[in-house]
């Protein structure tokens, strides 16, 4: 009996770090706010959430407030760092409460697991990290400006990445700590336009950039229907429920604007009718005409890789732009590429 009990185990080790959503409905326990130490029974927005984090190498999250995100997270690190070994895991966090806080989830999780389950052994344990006889490691500290910078890590979460002081400097150091085939997993709701998250977020949902945009408003909840909605939305402000429900970046950040002015224009914005040049800078909204006459208006870079080239395409006929490039190219190739679009106007 012994045996069959044995082999039953290593089966369910060998399926459950093959299957994190398996892993985590069968075995894995979180803290609700209300309803205390529960089962973790994933939503189907959760399930495709780890897909995406099994299948692609980056993936940005934009989200709503309450949707157990940072819990997901928290157990797909813990899945990640028990069944395999060497995995460095970092956190990145607003403040060393939150920090801690995912800690304290990881640990839940731990806590709760069979023993025979988790075959390597806790070997440090504190209030932001832990580290595994695997030599799998999860930490958790909170933003500062060389945080992470001298590790090479397999996972980067940052949590709430949207109001992470200084994320703009903070991604550059750490992105490259990436390099040796780590991931990465950017989750926020928003805060206003602009910004390394705000670019992150848009680049991937316009398929430019490595990251697998994910969009998580407050209805992909199936406990959530109207009734709720109008609700919560009787104690929020506009921008708040642009901000915690709507994953509205333009509604919920300090603007002079009111948020349905800023919605009618939002309606009236229309995709280029075509990108070319470096990384597609170009953005042509309407192709030159015959009988129309054109300037070009250019503003060149420093040089130095900090800052911008730029130009517009006016129609003096219509006094409108019909392209425009924004991009860091070196000077000498911005001149190819302005002669370029005189060459099509």
């Amino acid at each position: 009996m012994a045996t069959v009990n044995k082999q039953r185990q290593v089966r369910e080790i060998v399926r459950c770090g093959k299957d994190p959503k398996y892993f985590f409905n069968k075995y894995v326990k979180i803290q609700h706010p209300t309803r205390g130490l529960i089962s973790f029974a994933t939503f189907p927005f959760q399930d495709v959430c780890i897909d995406d984090f099994v299948n692609h190498r980056y993936n940005v999250i934009l989200k709503s407030r309450q949707l157990g995100i940072s819990t997901l997270t928290a157990a797909y690190a813990v899945w990640l760092a028990i069944f395999y070994k060497d995995k460095n895991i970092l956190v990145i966090a607003t403040k060393l409460s939150v920090a801690m806080n995912f800690i304290k989830k990881v640990k839940v999780a731990l806590k709760h697991l069979p023993p025979w389950l988790v075959l390597p052994e806790l070997s440090t344990n504190n209030k932001t990290a832990v580290e595994f006889t695997n030599g799998s490691t999860i930490k958790a500290i909170p933003t500062s400006d060389d945080a992470g910078r001298s590790e090479a890590l397999t996972l980067l979460i940052v949590d709430e990445a949207a109001f992470v002081r200084n994320f703009d400097e903070l991604w550059m150091g750490l992105y490259p700590t990436l390099s040796t085939g780590g991931r990465a997993i950017v989750l926020s709701t928003p805060n206003g336009v602009g910004g390394q998250y705000y670019d992150l977020y848009m680049r991937a949902d316009a398929g430019e950039s490595e990251f697998n945009p994910i969009k998580l408003p407050w209805h992909v909840h199936p406990e959530r229907a109207d009734e709720w909605f109008e609700n919560e939305c009787k104690n929020l402000t506009q921008q708040q429920i642009a901000q915690e429900l709507l994953c509205d970046f333009a509604a919920s950040g300090e603007t002079f604007l009111l948020a349905e002015h800023i919605e009618r224009i939002r309606q009236q914005v229309r995709n280029p009718m075509e990108k070319w040049g470096p990384e597609m800078g170009v953005w042509v909204w309407k192709y030159p005409l015959t009988d129309h006459k054109y300037i070009i208006s250019a503003d060149v870079a420093r040089g130095d890789a900090g800052d911008y080239s730029a130009f517009h395409v006016i129609d003096t006929n219509e006094s409108e732009i019909v392209a425009e490039y924004k991009g860091k190219i070196p000077p000498d190739q911005f001149a190819i590429l302005l002669n370029e679009a005189g060459m099509r106007y």
